[in-house]
């Protein structure tokens, strides 16, 4: 399983205009050429992953809207199943798969996601198991995944050393704010040996923002 972190960010880290708030005011910045170069890419990955605090502050379809490949899988990782019936990723018609634990087996929403044609999964027991859930993922040709989730859904994958490479598109800006949403959150790391490392991969000044790209340092490398 490839994993890919792709993600726009100010220049100190942040992903949103306040804590949880909605990264769409961001996507301001961009022009259409700026958005055909997400959607491509969207275009040939396997599946797109968000968290659901995503999909409730921004309601995404999360397809492949400007470009001519195909529309990912949209994997929705939740501990909680508290997401409207409404969302677009659930009356769209696109392949959802939602991601969720044993203890929500009994929970009202898995019904009415069914309803909608959507997949659940339950991986895990008090959380989302990803290590559980990436194999039964790939048991159904997912072998390429896009994260492009919130600062809570970066650190999981980034903690259980899932992570293969980082495409970030750097807006020249300054958001600040000591409980805004950076790219990753969580509990940290407190130890320099536990930090991952990466190496930039590729460099380029683009006309609305910095595109960097890394790839997993060797020494991180291992097969997930």
């Amino acid at each position: 399983m490839k994993v890919t972190v792709f993600s726009q960010i100010s220049i100190d880290g942040k992903l949103t205009l306040g804590n949880e708030a909605s990264s769409k005011p961001l996507f301001q910045h961009f022009d259409d050429e700026d958005m055909r170069f997400i959607h491509k890419f969207r275009g040939e990955v396997d599946a797109i992953m968000v968290g659901r605090n995503t999909i409730i502050t921004d309601d995404p379809q999360l397809t492949n809207r400007y470009g001519s490949g195909r529309n990912p899988v949209r994997i929705i990782p939740t501990t909680s199943l508290n997401f409207p019936a409404s969302a677009k990723i659930l009356s769209s018609p696109e392949h959802t798969i939602i991601a969720t634990t044993e203890q929500a087996r009994d929970h009202e929403m898995v019904e009415q996601i069914r309803a909608h044609g959507k997949e659940v999964l339950f991986a895990g027991n008090a959380r989302v198991d990803f290590k559980q859930l990436f194999p039964m993922l790939e048991a159904r040709g997912i072998n390429h995944i896009m994260v492009e989730g919130g600062g809570q859904l970066n650190w999981q994958v980034f903690n259980l050393d899932l992570v293969d490479e980082i495409m970030l598109m750097q807006l020249p800006i300054i958001i600040g704010g000591a409980d805004t949403t950076t790219l990753i959150d969580g509990e940290g790391f407190q130890d320099i040996e536990m930090t991952k490392s990466f190496r930039l991969h590729e460099f380029e000044a683009r006309p609305n923002y910095n595109f960097l790209h890394f790839k997993r340092a060797p020494k991180q490398q291992s097969a997930h």
